[in-house]
Protein backbone atom coordinates (compact mmCIF):
# COMPACT_ATOMS: atom_id res chain seq x y z
CA UNK A 1 0.00 0.00 0.00
CA UNK A 2 0.95 3.52 0.29
CA UNK A 3 2.46 4.94 2.98
CA UNK A 4 2.40 8.03 3.87
CA UNK A 5 5.01 8.20 7.34
CA UNK A 6 7.84 6.13 8.89
CA UNK A 7 10.12 6.39 11.37
CA UNK A 8 14.13 5.25 12.29
CA UNK A 9 17.12 5.25 13.96
CA UNK A 10 20.41 5.07 12.90
CA UNK A 11 22.50 3.16 15.64
CA UNK A 12 22.13 0.21 16.88
CA UNK A 13 20.78 -0.72 20.96
CA UNK A 14 21.80 2.93 22.72
CA UNK A 15 20.99 0.97 25.86
CA UNK A 16 21.55 -2.53 27.05
CA UNK A 17 23.62 -4.96 25.28
CA UNK A 18 23.92 -4.71 21.09
CA UNK A 19 20.92 -7.45 20.65
CA UNK A 20 18.27 -7.06 18.13
CA UNK A 21 15.62 -7.12 20.91
CA UNK A 22 16.93 -3.58 21.99
CA UNK A 23 17.30 -2.19 18.55
CA UNK A 24 14.57 0.59 17.91
CA UNK A 25 11.99 1.16 17.20
CA UNK A 26 10.46 0.21 20.63
CA UNK A 27 6.58 -0.91 20.55
CA UNK A 28 3.94 -0.86 22.96
CA UNK A 29 2.41 -4.28 24.05
CA UNK A 30 -0.64 -3.55 22.20
CA UNK A 31 1.22 -3.32 19.12
CA UNK A 32 -0.33 0.24 18.65
CA UNK A 33 2.47 2.35 19.29
CA UNK A 34 6.25 2.68 18.00
CA UNK A 35 9.09 4.86 19.25
CA UNK A 36 12.19 6.08 18.60
CA UNK A 37 14.41 7.74 20.77
CA UNK A 38 17.79 9.55 21.59
CA UNK A 39 18.44 10.53 25.63
CA UNK A 40 18.58 9.13 28.70
CA UNK A 41 15.74 8.43 30.83
CA UNK A 42 16.77 8.53 34.17
CA UNK A 43 13.78 7.60 35.85
CA UNK A 44 13.48 4.75 33.36
CA UNK A 45 14.26 2.12 36.47
CA UNK A 46 11.44 2.67 38.73
CA UNK A 47 9.20 3.19 35.90
CA UNK A 48 9.76 0.06 34.45
CA UNK A 49 9.15 -1.88 38.23
CA UNK A 50 5.97 -0.15 37.98
CA UNK A 51 4.46 -0.83 34.80
CA UNK A 52 5.83 -4.57 35.09
CA UNK A 53 3.05 -5.37 37.01
CA UNK A 54 0.57 -4.99 33.84
CA UNK A 55 3.12 -5.20 30.69
CA UNK A 56 5.70 -7.94 29.47
CA UNK A 57 8.83 -6.06 28.80
CA UNK A 58 11.32 -7.53 26.15
CA UNK A 59 14.09 -5.63 25.36
CA UNK A 60 17.01 -3.72 28.39
CA UNK A 61 16.22 -0.24 26.99
CA UNK A 62 15.20 2.24 28.76
CA UNK A 63 12.78 3.21 25.71
CA UNK A 64 10.75 0.61 25.45
CA UNK A 65 9.56 2.13 29.10
CA UNK A 66 8.08 5.16 27.24
CA UNK A 67 6.29 2.81 24.57
CA UNK A 68 4.59 1.14 27.57
CA UNK A 69 3.68 4.35 29.22
CA UNK A 70 1.61 5.92 25.70
CA UNK A 71 0.03 2.53 26.44
CA UNK A 72 -0.71 3.05 29.56
CA UNK A 73 -1.80 6.93 29.43
CA UNK A 74 -3.21 6.73 25.90
CA UNK A 75 -6.61 9.24 26.38
CA UNK A 76 -7.64 8.35 23.08
CA UNK A 77 -5.52 11.63 21.93
CA UNK A 78 -2.08 11.02 20.45
CA UNK A 79 -0.87 15.13 21.31
CA UNK A 80 -2.36 14.92 24.89
CA UNK A 81 -1.03 11.65 25.90
CA UNK A 82 2.75 12.60 24.64
CA UNK A 83 2.22 15.36 27.03
CA UNK A 84 1.18 13.16 29.99
CA UNK A 85 3.81 10.81 29.24
CA UNK A 86 6.85 13.51 29.16
CA UNK A 87 5.74 14.61 32.56
CA UNK A 88 6.24 11.54 33.74
CA UNK A 89 10.09 10.95 32.42
CA UNK A 90 12.36 12.26 33.76
CA UNK A 91 16.02 12.79 31.70
CA UNK A 92 17.13 14.03 28.35
CA UNK A 93 15.01 12.73 25.12
CA UNK A 94 14.39 13.66 21.76
CA UNK A 95 11.18 11.73 21.17
CA UNK A 96 9.19 10.49 17.81
CA UNK A 97 6.15 8.73 17.61
CA UNK A 98 4.41 7.24 15.05
CA UNK A 99 0.63 5.49 16.08
CA UNK A 100 -0.84 2.73 13.86
CA UNK A 101 -4.26 3.75 14.47
CA UNK A 102 -3.25 7.08 12.77
CA UNK A 103 -0.09 6.40 10.09
CA UNK A 104 -0.84 10.05 8.60
CA UNK A 105 0.79 11.67 11.79
CA UNK A 106 4.48 11.63 13.71
CA UNK A 107 4.18 13.32 16.79
CA UNK A 108 7.42 14.45 18.81
CA UNK A 109 8.87 16.07 22.20
CA UNK A 110 12.02 17.17 23.23
CA UNK A 111 13.97 17.75 26.58
CA UNK A 112 17.84 18.51 26.23
CA UNK A 113 18.64 16.12 22.93
CA UNK A 114 18.18 17.95 19.73
CA UNK A 115 15.10 17.61 17.98
CA UNK A 116 15.05 19.49 14.31
CA UNK A 117 12.11 20.11 11.95
CA UNK A 118 13.27 19.91 8.13
CA UNK A 119 10.72 21.17 5.26
CA UNK A 120 10.60 20.56 1.89
CA UNK A 121 8.00 20.90 -0.90
CA UNK A 122 6.21 17.47 -0.37
CA UNK A 123 7.46 16.60 2.86
CA UNK A 124 7.84 17.25 6.79
CA UNK A 125 11.20 15.46 8.63
CA UNK A 126 11.78 14.84 12.26
CA UNK A 127 15.85 14.90 13.01
CA UNK A 128 18.27 14.54 15.99
CA UNK A 129 20.54 15.89 13.82
CA UNK A 130 20.81 18.80 11.19
CA UNK A 131 23.33 16.74 9.01
CA UNK A 132 20.43 14.20 7.94
CA UNK A 133 18.27 16.79 6.70
CA UNK A 134 20.87 18.19 3.69
CA UNK A 135 19.65 15.83 0.68
CA UNK A 136 15.81 15.72 1.61
CA UNK A 137 14.89 19.02 3.20
CA UNK A 138 15.55 23.18 2.14
CA UNK A 139 14.31 24.71 5.17
CA UNK A 140 14.44 23.56 8.50
CA UNK A 141 13.58 25.32 12.41
CA UNK A 142 14.64 24.01 16.15
CA UNK A 143 12.16 22.47 18.95
CA UNK A 144 13.27 23.87 22.12
CA UNK A 145 13.25 22.11 25.49
CA UNK A 146 9.48 21.00 26.34
CA UNK A 147 8.10 21.97 22.95
CA UNK A 148 6.16 19.29 20.95
CA UNK A 149 5.12 18.71 17.71
CA UNK A 150 2.39 17.17 15.76
CA UNK A 151 3.48 15.80 11.62
CA UNK A 152 0.25 15.64 9.86
CA UNK A 153 -0.68 16.16 5.89
CA UNK A 154 2.72 17.93 4.93
CA UNK A 155 2.01 20.41 8.06
CA UNK A 156 3.64 20.51 11.23
CA UNK A 157 2.45 22.37 14.32
CA UNK A 158 4.41 22.98 17.33
CA UNK A 159 3.25 23.41 21.12
CA UNK A 160 4.46 24.52 24.34
CA UNK A 161 2.94 23.24 27.21
CA UNK A 162 -0.25 23.08 25.23
CA UNK A 163 -0.34 26.49 23.71
CA UNK A 164 0.48 26.59 20.29
CA UNK A 165 3.94 28.03 19.24
CA UNK A 166 5.01 29.82 15.65
CA UNK A 167 8.23 28.93 14.78
CA UNK A 168 9.94 30.26 11.79
CA UNK A 169 11.98 28.32 9.48
CA UNK A 170 15.61 29.00 8.06
CA UNK A 171 17.42 28.31 5.16
CA UNK A 172 19.01 24.85 5.27
CA UNK A 173 22.37 25.64 4.17
CA UNK A 174 25.42 23.58 2.22
CA UNK A 175 27.59 23.65 4.90
CA UNK A 176 24.70 22.54 7.38
CA UNK A 177 24.13 19.21 5.49
CA UNK A 178 26.82 18.52 2.78
CA UNK A 179 27.68 14.47 3.84
CA UNK A 180 29.40 12.24 1.31
CA UNK A 181 32.37 10.31 1.13
CA UNK A 182 33.70 11.62 -1.84
CA UNK A 183 36.67 9.26 -3.24
CA UNK A 184 37.19 8.30 0.26
CA UNK A 185 36.45 4.44 1.92
CA UNK A 186 35.29 6.18 5.15
CA UNK A 187 33.94 9.62 6.48
CA UNK A 188 36.98 9.42 9.24
CA UNK A 189 39.49 9.61 6.44
CA UNK A 190 37.97 11.88 4.53
CA UNK A 191 37.52 14.50 7.95
CA UNK A 192 41.42 13.67 8.19
CA UNK A 193 41.90 14.76 4.67
CA UNK A 194 39.60 17.92 5.20
CA UNK A 195 41.90 19.14 8.07
CA UNK A 196 44.23 21.78 5.98
CA UNK A 197 40.66 23.69 4.89
CA UNK A 198 39.21 23.30 8.16
CA UNK A 199 42.19 25.23 9.20
CA UNK A 200 42.08 27.90 7.11
CA UNK A 201 38.10 28.35 7.50
CA UNK A 202 38.44 28.66 11.13
CA UNK A 203 41.55 31.35 10.76
CA UNK A 204 39.94 32.93 7.44
CA UNK A 205 38.08 36.78 8.56
CA UNK A 206 39.67 36.36 12.18
CA UNK A 207 43.39 36.74 11.35
CA UNK A 208 44.60 39.30 8.58
CA UNK A 209 47.82 37.65 7.57
CA UNK A 210 48.93 40.37 5.08
CA UNK A 211 48.95 42.99 7.93
CA UNK A 212 49.78 40.35 10.58
CA UNK A 213 46.60 41.10 12.66
CA UNK A 214 44.00 39.53 14.11
CA UNK A 215 40.58 41.63 12.93
CA UNK A 216 37.45 39.83 15.07
CA UNK A 217 34.51 42.33 16.43
CA UNK A 218 33.82 39.46 18.92
CA UNK A 219 37.15 38.99 20.69
CA UNK A 220 37.54 42.81 20.61
CA UNK A 221 34.38 42.88 22.64
CA UNK A 222 35.68 40.17 24.89
CA UNK A 223 38.88 42.10 25.85
CA UNK A 224 37.08 45.10 27.02
CA UNK A 225 35.96 42.60 29.58
CA UNK A 226 39.15 42.33 31.31
CA UNK A 227 38.87 39.01 32.38
CA UNK A 228 41.13 37.66 35.72
CA UNK A 229 41.07 34.09 34.59
CA UNK A 230 39.72 31.59 32.66
CA UNK A 231 38.17 28.21 32.92
CA UNK A 232 37.43 25.84 29.79
CA UNK A 233 34.78 23.33 30.59
CA UNK A 234 34.35 20.65 27.75
CA UNK A 235 35.24 16.72 27.36
CA UNK A 236 36.53 14.46 24.83
CA UNK A 237 38.71 16.03 22.42
CA UNK A 238 37.36 19.25 23.09
CA UNK A 239 39.01 18.82 26.65
CA UNK A 240 42.22 17.82 25.20
CA UNK A 241 42.38 21.06 23.18
CA UNK A 242 41.11 22.83 26.49
CA UNK A 243 44.52 21.08 27.68
CA UNK A 244 46.75 23.12 24.72
CA UNK A 245 44.35 26.20 25.04
CA UNK A 246 45.17 26.50 28.94
CA UNK A 247 48.68 26.84 28.15
CA UNK A 248 48.44 29.08 25.22
CA UNK A 249 46.30 31.41 27.67
CA UNK A 250 49.00 31.31 30.32
CA UNK A 251 51.80 31.87 28.32
CA UNK A 252 50.83 34.46 25.81
CA UNK A 253 47.86 36.21 27.78
CA UNK A 254 49.13 35.79 31.44
CA UNK A 255 46.05 34.51 32.39
CA UNK A 256 45.79 31.88 35.26
CA UNK A 257 43.41 29.09 33.25
CA UNK A 258 41.72 26.10 34.48
CA UNK A 259 40.93 22.87 32.44
CA UNK A 260 37.86 21.36 33.77
CA UNK A 261 35.58 18.01 32.74
CA UNK A 262 32.12 19.09 32.13
CA UNK A 263 31.11 15.70 33.76
CA UNK A 264 32.83 16.98 36.59
CA UNK A 265 32.74 20.57 36.68
CA UNK A 266 28.41 20.05 36.79
CA UNK A 267 28.62 18.28 40.17
CA UNK A 268 31.56 20.00 42.04
CA UNK A 269 30.64 23.63 44.31
CA UNK A 270 30.58 26.03 41.38
CA UNK A 271 32.34 29.41 42.87
CA UNK A 272 30.77 31.78 40.71
CA UNK A 273 33.15 34.70 39.63
CA UNK A 274 32.35 37.74 37.35
CA UNK A 275 35.67 38.38 36.30
CA UNK A 276 36.06 34.76 35.01
CA UNK A 277 35.67 34.02 31.52
CA UNK A 278 34.16 30.72 31.05
CA UNK A 279 34.68 29.22 27.92
CA UNK A 280 32.35 26.29 26.73
CA UNK A 281 33.72 23.67 24.00
CA UNK A 282 31.89 21.26 22.04
CA UNK A 283 32.08 19.94 18.53
CA UNK A 284 28.03 18.78 17.98
CA UNK A 285 27.05 21.92 20.39
CA UNK A 286 24.71 19.61 22.14
CA UNK A 287 26.63 17.64 24.43
CA UNK A 288 24.86 17.03 27.47
CA UNK A 289 26.82 17.57 30.50
CA UNK A 290 28.43 20.94 28.57
CA UNK A 291 24.77 22.39 27.76
CA UNK A 292 23.61 21.69 31.82
CA UNK A 293 27.16 23.50 32.69
CA UNK A 294 26.31 26.71 30.21
CA UNK A 295 23.21 26.90 32.41
CA UNK A 296 24.57 26.84 35.62
CA UNK A 297 27.03 29.40 34.90
CA UNK A 298 24.52 31.45 33.14
CA UNK A 299 22.30 31.08 36.10
CA UNK A 300 24.94 32.80 38.25
CA UNK A 301 25.06 35.66 36.36
CA UNK A 302 28.66 34.95 34.85
CA UNK A 303 29.81 35.24 31.33
CA UNK A 304 29.38 31.89 29.05
CA UNK A 305 31.55 31.71 25.85
CA UNK A 306 31.03 29.08 23.09
CA UNK A 307 33.39 27.45 21.00
CA UNK A 308 31.08 25.27 18.73
CA UNK A 309 30.55 23.32 15.52
CA UNK A 310 27.00 23.35 14.77
CA UNK A 311 25.65 26.23 13.68
CA UNK A 312 22.14 26.98 15.60
CA UNK A 313 22.94 24.36 18.22
CA UNK A 314 21.84 24.49 21.82
CA UNK A 315 24.95 25.36 23.33
CA UNK A 316 25.93 27.80 20.42
CA UNK A 317 21.95 29.77 21.12
CA UNK A 318 22.42 29.44 25.43
CA UNK A 319 26.01 31.06 25.23
CA UNK A 320 26.68 35.12 25.61
CA UNK A 321 29.48 35.23 23.00
CA UNK A 322 31.15 32.49 20.84
CA UNK A 323 33.32 31.54 17.93
CA UNK A 324 32.33 28.99 15.50
CA UNK A 325 34.79 26.40 14.08
CA UNK A 326 33.31 26.18 10.92
CA UNK A 327 34.96 22.71 10.37
CA UNK A 328 31.94 21.54 8.44
CA UNK A 329 29.96 18.17 9.14
CA UNK A 330 31.56 15.69 11.41
CA UNK A 331 30.05 12.54 10.60
CA UNK A 332 32.87 10.01 11.75
CA UNK A 333 31.79 8.96 15.49
CA UNK A 334 36.05 9.77 16.14
CA UNK A 335 36.51 13.46 16.09
CA UNK A 336 39.39 14.42 14.05
CA UNK A 337 38.91 17.60 12.44
CA UNK A 338 37.31 19.89 14.58
CA UNK A 339 39.84 19.50 17.02
CA UNK A 340 42.22 21.75 14.71
CA UNK A 341 39.45 24.16 13.83
CA UNK A 342 39.12 24.20 18.05
CA UNK A 343 42.41 25.04 18.31
CA UNK A 344 42.80 27.26 15.85
CA UNK A 345 40.29 29.88 17.84
CA UNK A 346 41.99 28.65 21.07
CA UNK A 347 45.25 30.26 19.53
CA UNK A 348 43.29 33.26 17.97
CA UNK A 349 41.80 34.10 21.38
CA UNK A 350 45.21 33.28 22.92
CA UNK A 351 46.76 36.08 20.82
CA UNK A 352 44.08 38.68 20.49
CA UNK A 353 44.61 38.31 24.74
CA UNK A 354 47.83 39.00 24.51
CA UNK A 355 48.38 41.76 22.33
CA UNK A 356 46.09 43.78 24.72
CA UNK A 357 48.10 42.60 28.22
CA UNK A 358 51.44 42.40 27.79
CA UNK A 359 52.63 39.92 24.19
CA UNK A 360 55.27 41.69 22.50
CA UNK A 361 53.55 43.17 18.54
CA UNK A 362 56.81 41.26 17.45
CA UNK A 363 56.08 37.95 18.84
CA UNK A 364 52.61 37.71 17.94
CA UNK A 365 53.72 38.76 14.31
CA UNK A 366 55.60 35.75 14.36
CA UNK A 367 53.25 33.44 15.52
CA UNK A 368 50.82 34.58 12.64
CA UNK A 369 53.11 34.19 10.13
CA UNK A 370 53.76 30.38 11.64
CA UNK A 371 49.98 30.17 11.47
CA UNK A 372 49.67 30.80 7.72
CA UNK A 373 51.72 28.15 6.57
CA UNK A 374 50.19 25.60 8.59
CA UNK A 375 47.58 24.50 6.22
CA UNK A 376 50.65 23.35 4.12
CA UNK A 377 52.24 21.31 6.49
CA UNK A 378 49.38 19.97 6.94
CA UNK A 379 48.75 18.88 3.97
CA UNK A 380 52.77 17.75 3.71
CA UNK A 381 52.11 15.59 6.29
CA UNK A 382 49.03 14.40 4.66
CA UNK A 383 51.08 13.25 1.17
CA UNK A 384 52.73 10.79 3.28
CA UNK A 385 50.13 7.93 3.63
CA UNK A 386 52.30 5.21 2.48
CA UNK A 387 54.80 5.95 5.37
CA UNK A 388 51.99 5.56 7.66
CA UNK A 389 50.11 2.65 6.60
CA UNK A 390 53.87 0.73 6.92
CA UNK A 391 53.85 2.11 10.46
CA UNK A 392 50.24 0.58 11.62
CA UNK A 393 51.37 -2.92 9.96
CA UNK A 394 54.48 -2.67 11.95
CA UNK A 395 52.80 -1.62 15.05
CA UNK A 396 49.46 -3.81 14.50
CA UNK A 397 50.87 -6.69 16.29
CA UNK A 398 51.05 -4.70 19.75
CA UNK A 399 48.14 -4.65 22.44
CA UNK A 400 49.34 -1.78 24.75
CA UNK A 401 50.77 1.56 23.98
CA UNK A 402 51.90 4.35 25.56
CA UNK A 403 51.41 8.17 24.30
CA UNK A 404 53.93 10.81 25.64
CA UNK A 405 54.92 14.38 25.59
CA UNK A 406 55.51 17.33 27.66
CA UNK A 407 53.75 20.89 28.14
CA UNK A 408 51.59 21.69 25.35
CA UNK A 409 51.82 18.24 23.47
CA UNK A 410 50.50 16.13 26.44
CA UNK A 411 47.29 17.47 25.41
CA UNK A 412 48.21 15.94 21.08
CA UNK A 413 49.69 13.09 23.68
CA UNK A 414 46.39 12.37 25.05
CA UNK A 415 43.86 13.05 22.46
CA UNK A 416 46.27 10.68 20.15
CA UNK A 417 45.95 8.01 22.76
CA UNK A 418 41.80 8.76 22.49
CA UNK A 419 42.34 8.00 18.62
CA UNK A 420 44.16 4.61 19.32
CA UNK A 421 41.47 3.68 21.46
CA UNK A 422 38.26 4.77 19.54
CA UNK A 423 39.20 3.52 16.35
CA UNK A 424 41.83 0.39 16.95
CA UNK A 425 39.62 -0.64 20.75
CA UNK A 426 43.28 -1.24 21.18
CA UNK A 427 44.45 -0.41 25.07
CA UNK A 428 46.83 2.71 25.11
CA UNK A 429 47.73 5.45 27.63
CA UNK A 430 48.67 8.62 27.81
CA UNK A 431 51.34 10.20 30.21
CA UNK A 432 53.28 13.60 31.37
CA UNK A 433 56.81 12.17 30.03
CA UNK A 434 58.49 13.55 32.70
CA UNK A 435 55.98 10.94 34.78
CA UNK A 436 57.09 7.93 33.40
CA UNK A 437 59.63 7.51 36.12
CA UNK A 438 57.02 7.74 38.66
CA UNK A 439 55.55 3.86 38.44
CA UNK A 440 54.70 3.43 34.65
CA UNK A 441 58.19 2.66 33.24
CA UNK A 442 57.62 -0.42 34.86
CA UNK A 443 55.51 -1.38 32.39
CA UNK A 444 57.81 -0.46 29.35
CA UNK A 445 59.57 -3.65 27.48
CA UNK A 446 59.82 -5.12 23.93
CA UNK A 447 55.86 -5.49 23.93
CA UNK A 448 54.66 -2.21 25.50
CA UNK A 449 55.59 0.63 22.94
CA UNK A 450 55.78 4.31 23.83
CA UNK A 451 54.73 6.87 21.36
CA UNK A 452 56.60 9.87 22.03
CA UNK A 453 55.73 13.26 21.00
CA UNK A 454 58.91 15.46 21.00
CA UNK A 455 59.01 18.62 18.90
CA UNK A 456 62.11 21.08 18.61
CA UNK A 457 61.12 23.08 21.94
CA UNK A 458 62.99 23.67 25.31
CA UNK A 459 61.32 20.35 26.69
CA UNK A 460 63.51 18.63 24.19
CA UNK A 461 66.54 17.92 25.61
CA UNK A 462 64.70 16.45 28.64
CA UNK A 463 62.70 13.79 26.68
CA UNK A 464 65.45 12.80 24.54
CA UNK A 465 67.31 11.61 27.99
CA UNK A 466 63.55 10.02 28.84
CA UNK A 467 63.47 8.39 25.63
CA UNK A 468 67.17 6.83 26.55
CA UNK A 469 65.39 5.00 29.70
CA UNK A 470 62.77 3.45 27.70
CA UNK A 471 65.57 2.22 25.42
CA UNK A 472 67.47 1.07 28.68
CA UNK A 473 64.08 -1.20 29.20
CA UNK A 474 64.26 -2.51 25.63
CA UNK A 475 61.38 -0.20 25.17
CA UNK A 476 60.20 0.61 21.35
CA UNK A 477 60.03 3.71 20.48
CA UNK A 478 57.80 5.19 17.84
CA UNK A 479 59.02 9.45 17.86
CA UNK A 480 56.86 12.33 16.14
CA UNK A 481 59.78 14.85 16.19
CA UNK A 482 60.26 17.90 14.15
CA UNK A 483 61.48 17.96 10.41
CA UNK A 484 65.57 17.85 10.42
CA UNK A 485 65.83 17.03 14.31
CA UNK A 486 69.54 15.48 14.29
CA UNK A 487 68.80 12.83 17.04
CA UNK A 488 66.50 11.01 15.24
CA UNK A 489 68.41 7.84 15.69
CA UNK A 490 67.66 7.23 19.11
CA UNK A 491 63.92 6.32 18.22
CA UNK A 492 63.18 2.50 16.42
CA UNK A 493 60.57 4.63 14.04
CA UNK A 494 60.08 8.38 13.36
Amino acid sequence: GNYTSGIAHTRWATHGKVTVENTHPHHSENNRFFIVHNGIIENYFTLKKDLEKKYKFYSETDTEVVAKLFEELFDGDLHSTLEKVTKKIVGAYAIAVIDKENPDTIIGAKLGSPLIIGVSDDAIFLSSDINALGNVAQEFTTLEDYETVIIKNGKFEVFSFGKEVKKQTEELTEEMGNVSKGKFETFTEKEIFETSQVLRNALNGRIDFENKVITNETLEELNSYNFENIEIIASGSSYFAGMVGKSWFEELADIKTELKVSSEFLYEKFLPNKKTLYIFMSQSGETADVRESVKMVKEKGCLAFGIVNVVGSTIARMCDMGLYTHSGVEVGVASTKNIIAQLAVLITMALSMGIKKNLQISEAKLIIEELGKLDLKIEGLLDRQAHYKNLAKKYSKFTNFFYLGRNLVYGAASEASLKLKELSYIHSESYQTGELKHGPLALVGPNFPCIVINPKNVMREKTISNVKEIKARNGVVLGVITAGDTEKDIYDDV
